[in-house]
């Protein structure tokens, strides 16, 4: 088997406002092919889906994360959201392997890691 493409899906009640905070805050580009949010990050899909069965805030927000490796200032891209009024979980802060990490909350109070450095 070989992996072609990989698309997380992240369900919600309220798709518009996952969709503001990836495409308008985080700035990730959208791909426009697509009728539901779709967004590119790192050669991935990652797609916003209204979803029935899901309804409010998520309630165990660590269990799947959502890291981003970015290219800038970790440090400027927190206090830009914070300022924006984005739950900062996780001040940036350096990791043994030599990364800056924070984690911030999107709107359906999942997490997602902003990384600077690679492994």
């Amino acid at each position: 088997m070989e992996v072609r493409e990989l698309t997380v899906m992240v369900g919600s009640d309220q798709p518009e406002e996952l969709a503001r905070f990836y495409g308008d805050l985080l700035g990730l580009p959208r791909a426009s092919k697509y009728r539901d949010p779709v967004f590119r990050a790192g050669g991935a899909n990652l797609r916003i889906v209204q979803h029935s069965e899901i309804a409010g805030r998520n309630r165990t927000p660590a269990r799947h994360l959502l890291n981003l490796f970015v290219d800038g200032d970790v440090r400027a891209a927190v206090e830009r959201l914070r300022r924006l009024g984005i739950t900062v979980v996780r001040e940036p802060e350096r990791e043994w392997w030599g990364g800056l990490v924070s984690t911030v909350e999107d709107p359906d109070g999942n997490y997602v890691q902003l990384i600077e450095g690679s492994r």
